[in-house]
C-alpha cells in the first residue's frame, strides 16, 4: 500500500476551509487505497476520524492562538514550524511529502526534508505568499521581512518535485514571478471543490430560509470566511444604499473583516443585513441554497494571489453570482464565460447596489444564472476530479512531456 505524508496547521475539527478540504482529501486518498499521515497543529477532543483505519493523524501540542491577532498567528506557526522539523527528521526519504502553505513559509519544512533527508516534497499554495500579505496590508514591500520571505518562497519552490496552485491566474503568475518554473511540468492546477454534496432547491421549501424568514424575500447570501483580502467596506456600504429596498442580505461566517459589517449594523440600524455563525458542516446544503443570489468579492490586487474557495459551493448550490474582482480576473472570465454570475470592478459600492437591486427585479434571468452555475459545477468542479488530478501528482502518474 502506497503511503503519503501531509503536513497543515489546519485539519480536521477546524472549520476552516483549508481544513475542511484537506480532510476531504485526506478521506479520499484513504478510500482509494492510500494510507496517509497528517501532521497538523488543529486540536481535537474526540477520536480522528475513526471511519477510516488508514489515515493517521498527528497533532502536537500547539500554543494557543488568538483568533485574529497577526503577532499570535505567527508565534504558533513558529511554534508548529519547529514540531514539523522533527516530524520531516522522522520520515523515510521515500516517502511522498505533501506540505500545505498553512502557514504560509510551512514550505520551509519541505526544504529540511530535502536537505537533511534526501526527499521529495510537493508544495501547495493557498494563496500567494508574501504577496498576499502586501495586498492586504500586514506587509509592505519595501519591508526587508517581505524580501527575505519572497527569497524563502522562491527556494521553496524552486527545490519543490511539484508546485500546485489552485487558479490558472494563480499559476500563471507564479510562473512569471519565478522564471525557472516551467510552466506546464511544475506548476500543477488542480481546482477544489464543495466539501459537502449540495442539492438545489428551491428557497420557498428550505428550512432554513424559512427560519430565518428569507423565504418571502430576494436573499443575497455571503457564506464563510469574511478575510482581509475580501472587499467587505464595499458590500457594506451597498447593504447600506439598498436598506429601503426589499432585499436581505445574509452573512453566515466570520473572519478579520467581520466587525465592518458589524459596525454597520449598530450604527444604521441595518434590518437588511443578518449576521450568522458558522453552521455544521451537514447544513451546507441547506445554508448555501437559502438565498437567491451568492455574493463574493476580492480587493484590487487579490485576483491573482488567491482562490475563494466559497466559489465551487455557490457554484454547486445552483445559484447565481454577483463577484467584485478587478477586470480581466479569472473570476470575471468564469462568470462571463459560462454566463453564471456577474462580475464588478470592486471599491463601487454604488454599482454593486444598483446590479443587485436590477437582478432583483429580473428573476427569470437570476434562474439562469444558478442553472447555469449548477452545470459548471457539475461539469468542471466535482471532488472525483480533483482526487485523481491530486493523485496523479503526488504519486507521478503524470504523462512524461
Amino acid at each position: 500500500m502506497k503511503s503519503l505524508a501531509i503536513i497543515s496547521q489546519y485539519f480536521y475539527p477546524s472549520e476552516s476551509s483549508t481544513a475542511q478540504l484537506l480532510t476531504d482529501l485526506t478521506l479520499n486518498l484513504a478510500r482509494t487505497g492510500y494510507s496517509v499521515e497528517v501532521f497538523t497543529g488543529s486540536t481535537s477532543s474526540s477520536s480522528d476520524l475513526s471511519i477510516s483505519p488508514e489515515i493517521k493523524v498527528l497533532r502536537p501540542r500547539s500554543s494557543q492562538q488568538q483568533k485574529y491577532s497577526i503577532v499570535s498567528k505567527v508565534l504558533s506557526s513558529f511554534a508548529f514550524l519547529c514540531r514539523g522539523f522533527l516530524y520531516v527528521l522522522s520520515l523515510s526519504p521515500s516517502t511522498p511529502l505533501l506540505i500545505v502553505s498553512n502557514p504560509p513559509y510551512a514550505g520551509i519544512l519541505g526544504l529540511s526534508f530535502r536537505y537533511f533527508k534526501r526527499g521529495n516534497y510537493t508544495f501547495l499554495f493557498q494563496d500567494i505568499f508574501p504577496e498576499s500579505a502586501n495586498v492586504s496590508g500586514v506587509l509592505t514591500s519595501q519591508n526587508i521581512l517581505f524580501r527575505v520571505l519572497d527569497r524563502l518562497m522562491n527556494l521553496i519552490c524552486q527545490n519543490s518535485q511539484h508546485t500546485i496552485v489552485l487558479t490558472t491566474a494563480m499559476q500563471a503568475y507564479l510562473s512569471q514571478k519565478y522564471p525557472h518554473l516551467s510552466y506546464h511540468t511544475d506548476v500543477h492546477v488542480i481546482e477544489n471543490w464543495a466539501v459537502e454534496p449540495i442539492i438545489p432547491q428551491p428557497k420557498a421549501s428550505n428550512p432554513f430560509a424559512r427560519k430565518h424568514k428569507l423565504d418571502k424575500i430576494f436573499t443575497v447570501l455571503y457564506s464563510g470566511n469574511i478575510g482581509r483580502l475580501h472587499d467587505i467596506e464595499t458590500i457594506a456600504e451597498s447593504i447600506y444604499l439598498l436598506r429601503h429596498e426589499p432585499i436581505q442580505f445574509v452573512f453566515i461566517g466570520d473572519g478579520p473583516k467581520q466587525y465592518i459589517l458589524m459596525n454597520y449594523l449598530r450604527k444604521y440600524q441595518l434590518t437588511n443585513l443578518l449576521l450568522l455563525p458558522f453552521q455544521p458542516r451537514p447544513q451546507l446544503s441547506l445554508t448555501l441554497t437559502a438565498c437567491d443570489l451568492s455574493l463574493m468579492g476580492v480587493i484590487p490586487g487579490a485576483e491573482h494571489i488567491i482562490a475563494p474557495c466559497k466559489l465551487y459551493g455557490m457554484l454547486a448550490a445552483g445559484r447565481g453570482i454577483v463577484s467584485l474582482s478587478s477586470s480581466g480576473s479569472y473570476l470575471e472570465q468564469l462568470l462571463s464565460q459560462y454566463n453564471c454570475g456577474v462580475n464588478l470592478p470592486p471599491q463601487d459600492p454604488m454599482n454593486l447596489a444598483s446590479c443587485i437591486q436590477s437582478l432583483s427585479t429580473n428573476l427569470e434571468r437570476v434562474a439562469t444564472l444558478g442553472y447555469n452555475a449548477h452545470q459548471l459545477y457539475k461539469e468542471r468542479y466535482q471532488v472525483d476530479r480533483a482526487i485523481r488530478e491530486y493523485e496523479n501528482v503526488l504519486f507521478d502518474h503524470l504523462p512524461h512531456p
